[in-house]
């Protein structure tokens, strides 16, 4: 019993135990992922009230469903007459066997004069139709693969796409990138390792500590996130597997190196694990909790996206504990055969690089840290935060549901696919002829807005104003009518004089008495007078009319009552108007791409103009918001500025508390953290300089600034403890604080630069997964890799000479050392 206890055996057993349960434990990652990876913004942001509006509030099979398009495309040659009749056939399809695909309302191209209008290309080439698909068929996985099998038209080629679609295949693609990097990171960290130790059996250690803890870590997460609904995203598994490979592997390094120059200085295997566990794992230990405490601040931010990265801190402290319980099992149990063929056991080797720039930055400290922070911070404010949150640009264009986007852009408006919807809700019923004709005024108000391409709404369904609804068009009938009367009645009164005088000669010619001829001479021309006023009334009226009809007045629409009910008008209400007739809705395809900076910038203009419109009418106390992918967009830079540097305070405040701690001072964390951030600064920059220089694009992805911000600074900060944690084992009473720190950067160099080349090497991993965002963000943390590496022994060893710890324990006991010295 008691050589188990000293090989550690039962911690082994502990550990098996613990990774067959999280094994067992482990949901479906792929559908998790694309299940919970969605964005999720504040439930008062006008997007999220606008999906709200159209999920609870709107009927005829529009709420809580998926809304997609399905493109049919002939390339760049107009249909034939065949493929127009073979598409048709597709929607017959798709709408007779509605109940199969989950479908509850179809919109073809084809229905009417308003989808003629808008779902088939001017060139002819490309119809498009609209599916609303229940979200209980099935994820949208299922749901993409059924519909686009269904959907596949002979002549032509055929797409389903839209923002729902676009993102899943976005998680899927995020998946496949995974499966490249955990392949890469582990053959690249064996070869590393054997290299470094010349052994295979330590690289195979610590892979398999480090991946035990993986698994283990992201067992719990999922099962939080499945049953506790933990914030997720897309890019929670992959940094959770770069950032515990990463550090879990320089760790190792750490702790086998000290042990393997425990084994050298001739103590046996057990001393030499208990040793190494004591003071490799006091600076590992450090080192990780002040990783835990910067990724465990990110609870406190707001925007889902920066709560994911809390994971990573769960994933770093079960690595914390199992290289501190199961790492001695190993180096107790092999001893020196964990280093098999190896036959030199002399811990890691010296850094003259670290030496000596060291040396030469206590000797002038001041002037070192002037040269480092003027060629680092000019270079980092070079960077403007100009940021692309199109999320279809992390697809590659060969995804189905990427061409078809394509497609559409190609063959319609840019905004065809995503459009933007403005959602008027009121306390009363719209469906009366005042309300519609505010609605309609306001279509009028945006058509004419910069950027807008369409607008399409109750009174306007197919996107163009219906004639028969507006006064001028209205009067111009009635004064066609009255230009018709007073013809006839010119007519009549022509008719009445030829009669008046055949019955005056024919009253003459039988005899009729003076008299008699007399009144009924005053009788016709009575009657001739009537006639005659009659026409002159007429002809006012017509006059009036006819001014009214070229007045501005006259533009304005007036739906009669009975046209309020006429099947075609209740068709458009059904489709513009909320089940309860209370909310009205106007869909706006913009001329932009939705996603894309010029078309966010025109979402506050829009909510604006319609709010304006409607001040002092009926509707002034109507709620306006503003709903769609654009919408979306625009809030989520919104929250996501806002949050990032609200979080970044956070982690640095966090981060600094545990510098404070571990070096005892307070002047020295505020240079650490200084020179990380100017690190970072500067990495960001030459990222945004060379990815817009070789990869052709101008902006950096949204998310790259922020994991590679909190990237950076959790994992830079472990090079500085390092350093720190060796200054502080060297005796204090031998050796001055300079030359501690000098003699300390001679001893960590080597295995800092180590580590940065394992880190950095395991980062590169993420460059063949094709996604921009995991792209950049390893080019700009492998930069601040480089850089901490070549600024930490100027920084440190320059901010020690200047500064002394304060009052604690660990100050240098000078006193005691010039005793011994005399």
């Amino acid at each position: 019993m008691k050589k188990l206890v000293h090989n550690h055996v039962f911690a082994l057993i502990a550990w098996i135990v613990i990774t067959v349960v999280a094994i067992v434990a482990l949901p479906n990652v792929n559908q998790l992922t694309r299940e919970h990876s969605a964005i999720n913004l504040p439930k008062s942001d006008q997007s999220q009230v606008a999906s709200a509006l159209q999920n609870d509030h709107w009927g005829h099979h529009q709420n809580n469903t998926y809304q997609v398009v399905a493109v049919f495309n002939n390339g760049d040659w107009t249909m034939t007459k065949k493929d127009k009749q073979n598409v048709q056939k597709t929607i017959d399809h798709l709408e007779k066997h509605s109940g199969k695909y989950g479908i509850k309302a179809v919109t073809g191209p084809n229905d009417n004069a308003a989808t003629r209008k808008q779902l088939i290309s001017k060139d002819k080439t490309t119809e498009i139709a609209q599916l609303n698909v229940s979200k209980d068929h099935g994820t949208l996985r299922y749901i993409n693969r059924q519909l686009s099998s269904a959907a596949k038209t002979n002549g032509v080629k055929t797409y389903i796409a839209r923002a729902d679609i676009l993102n899943d295949d976005f998680s899927g693609a995020v998946q496949e990138g995974i499966k490249k990097t955990e392949t890469i990171s582990v053959i690249f960290i064996f070869v590393v390792l054997l290299l470094v130790f010349r052994s295979p059996i330590t690289p195979l250690i610590s892979l398999l500590n480090v991946g035990i803890a993986f698994i283990t870590s992201f067992s719990i997460v999922t099962n939080l996130v499945k049953h506790a609904n933990f914030p997720f995203s897309n890019f929670t598994q992959v940094f959770m597997v770069i950032v515990l490979f990463g550090i879990g592997t320089d760790y190792n390094i750490l702790m086998y190196n000290r042990f393997k120059e425990n084994l050298g200085q001739g103590m046996d295997k057990w001393e030499a694990a208990r040793e190494a566990q004591h003071n490799a794992g006091r600076t590992i230990l450090y080192s990780g909790s002040s990783i835990l405490i910067g990724f465990t601040s990110l609870v406190l931010a707001k925007f889902s996206v920066y709560q994911s990265a809390v994971e990573v801190a769960v994933g770093v402290a079960v690595l914390l504990v199992l290289l501190l319980t199961l790492n001695p099992f190993f180096m107790a149990t092999l001893g020196k055969k964990m280093f098999w063929p190896d036959k030199k056991f002399t811990g890691e080797s010296t850094s003259k690089l670290w030496n000596k720039m060291a040396q030469s930055s206590v000797l002038h400290p001041i002037i070192t840290l002037l040269v480092v922070f003027a060629i680092l911070l000019p270079v980092g404010l070079s960077y403007h935060n100009h940021l692309n949150y199109d999320d279809a640009d992390e697809i590659s264009n060969t995804v189905p549901s990427k061409k078809g986007l394509l497609v559409v852009e190609d063959h319609f408006s840019k905004g065809t696919a995503e459009p933007t919807t403005v959602y008027i809700k009121s306390k009363h019923r719209l469906d009366n002829e005042q309300d519609l004709m505010l609605i309609d005024r306001v279509t009028n108000q945006l058509k004419k807005s910069n950027g807008v391409k369409t607008v399409a709404s109750v009174t306007q369904p197919a996107g163009s104003k219906v004639d028969e609804l507006y006064v001028n068009n209205q009067l111009k009938q009635i004064t066609g009518q009255l230009g018709t009367a007073q013809s006839s009645i010119s007519q009549l009164s022509s008719g009445m004089q030829s009669q008046a005088s055949a019955a005056a000669a024919q009253a003459a010619m039988s005899g009729a008495s003076p008299a008699q001829l007399q009144a009924q001479q005053q009788s016709g021309m009575q009657m001739m007078q009537g006639v005659s006023r009659m026409s002159d009334g007429l002809t006012q009226g017509g006059d009036y009319l006819t001014g009214l009809q070229n007045s501005t007045a006259a533009k304005d629409f007036y739906i009669p009552n009975n046209q309020l009910h006429n099947r075609e008008f209740q068709a458009a209400i059904d489709n513009y108007l909320s089940a309860d007739k209370k909310t009205a809705k106007i869909t706006i395809v913009l001329d932009s791409n939705p996603s894309g900076t010029r078309a966010t910038r025109e979402i506050p203009q829009i909510t604006n103009l319609v709010r304006y419109s409607l001040k002092g009418t009926a509707l002034r106390h109507a709620t306006v918001v503003v709903g769609g992918q654009s919408s979306k967009i625009t809030d989520t830079k919104s929250v996501a500025g806002g949050d990032f540097m609200r979080t970044a305070a956070i982690m640095v405040i966090g981060i600094g508390l545990a510098l404070i701690l571990i070096t005892r001072s307070l002047l020295q964390p505020v240079y650490i953290l200084g020179t990380l951030v100017s690190a970072y600064m500067a990495a960001l920059s030459l990222t945004h300089l060379m990815t817009r220089a070789f990869l052709g694009r101008p902006m950096l992805t949204w998310n790259t600034p922020f994991f590679s911000f909190i990237t950076l600074l959790a994992l830079g900060v472990d090079y500085s403890i390092f350093l720190v944690m060796r200054y502080r084992n060297i005796d204090q009473t031998k050796y001055l604080p300079t030359e501690r720190i000098v003699r300390a950067a001679k001893e960590i160099g080597t295995v800092v630069i180590s580590a940065a080349i394992i880190l950095s090497g395991t980062f590169a991993a993420l460059i063949p997964s094709g996604i921009p965002t995991l792209i950049e963000v390893a080019m700009t943390v492998i930069r601040g890799l480089i850089i901490l590496v070549i600024v930490i022994p100027l920084v440190v060893p320059s901010t020690i000479h200047l500064t002394y710890p304060i009052k604690s324990s660990f100050r240098d006991d000078e006193g005691n050392r010039k005793k011994q010295l005399d």
